[in-house]
């Protein structure tokens, strides 16, 4: 016996009783497995309304041994770039009635082979990976999904090809628009501001720029890893007479100018600044920054596309490189 006033659940059996249908027509119907009669789809429709009957989503997906969620792995949601992009993923999967489920690594406490055990253990149709550009995160162990069957698109990454889809902007462009705009300024004292990014991809932004501006002075490099805090980045700017600074983090070229304004330093009339990539965070910041837009968004849309092409059998480009176009503000 049920408690007194507890509600029952509906079943198959109950709607076909009051829709005055086979439950085996109940069921192809919920299933989309046929066409019958609108006379008869308004009764059974009725009928699941006024049981409330709610659909067994777990049982349904065992059954078939299929499901419509979609994984996204990342290092943490409260990055505003990796928000761009799961919002972008978010709307592409809601349009074709998937469901999104992030996790964030950084709060799972597991290895990358128990996450990805945890993405089988979840029944998972496709997994989304989202890094940044530097971070190599999970790409040797993502062939354990592909052996498990599971599709893989692997997003703001530039590596080799490697039996998956890979999405990502053209890093490689950004040095060269940032040498191309301040060069059209009259800038020729740059600083290179980096922290916490690989020596690989420091040096192919660096020769970007040189070889969209060879005539500019050497660049000063100043590396904000280790004991050089902002305000001895400020004094360096000074020491060298920079007249610009291209900084590989938009939060950094916010700080950064800040600093300079509270120094006295003008922006952009002293030293003009440019940013490394493109969110709220440009905008409101004091001046406006100037800085290198990567589509976050857009992304994450066709990243989404991506995984679901995979899902759906369909063939997929090996590797999509989106373009980088440089937002000009107030800073340069």
């Amino acid at each position: 016996m049920g408690k007194k006033g507890a509600k029952v659940i509906a079943t198959l059996k109950d709607i076909a009783k009051l829709a005055d249908v086979s439950v085996c027509t109940v069921s192809r119907y919920l299933n989309s497995d046929i066409v019958i009669k609108k006379e008869t789809e308004e009764r059974i429709r009725q009928a699941i309304k006024e049981l409330g009957y709610v659909p067994n989503v777990v049982a349904k997906s065992l059954k078939r041994n299929e499901t419509t969620n979609v994984a996204v792995i990342l290092p943490k949601i409260d990055n505003l770039y990796y928000a761009a992009m799961t919002a972008g993923i978010g709307e592409i999967l809601g349009n074709h009635h998937y469901n999104l489920f992030i996790y964030e690594v950084n709060h799972l406490n597991l290895d990358e082979r128990e996450v990805l055990q945890l993405m089988r253990e979840n029944m998972v149709a496709g997994v989304i990976f989202i890094g940044l550009s530097y971070d190599m995160s999970f790409k040797d162990s993502i062939q354990i999904l592909l052996d498990w069957n599971i599709p893989v698109v692997y997003m703001n990454r530039q590596i080799p090809y490697n039996g998956y889809p890979l999405i990502y902007p053209d890093f490689m462009k950004a040095g060269g628009l940032a040498a191309e705009h301040l060069r059209g300024k009259g800038r020729k004292r740059t600083a290179f501001v980096y922290k916490n990014k690989s020596s690989e991809f420091i040096q192919s932004n660096i020769n970007a720029y040189k070889d969209a501006y060879p005539e500019s002075d050497e660049l000063i490099m100043i590396d904000l890893d280790g004991d050089m805090d902002m305000d001895r980045c400020v004094d360096r700017l000074l020491e060298e007479k920079a007249d610009s600074v291209f900084v590989l983090s938009e939060l950094l070229t916010a700080n950064l100018t800040k600093r300079l304004i509270q120094r006295g330093v003008r922006v952009p009339e002293d030293i003009a600044a440019i940013g490394f990539g493109y969110s709220l965070i440009s905008e409101i910041s004091t001046p406006e920054l100037t800085c290198l837009d990567f589509g976050d968004k857009e992304m994450g849309r066709k990243g989404a596309e991506l995984i679901l092409s995979q899902i759906h059998k369909k063939k997929v480009e090996p590797v999509t490189v989106l373009p980088v176009r440089l937002v000009e503000r107030e800073s340069t």
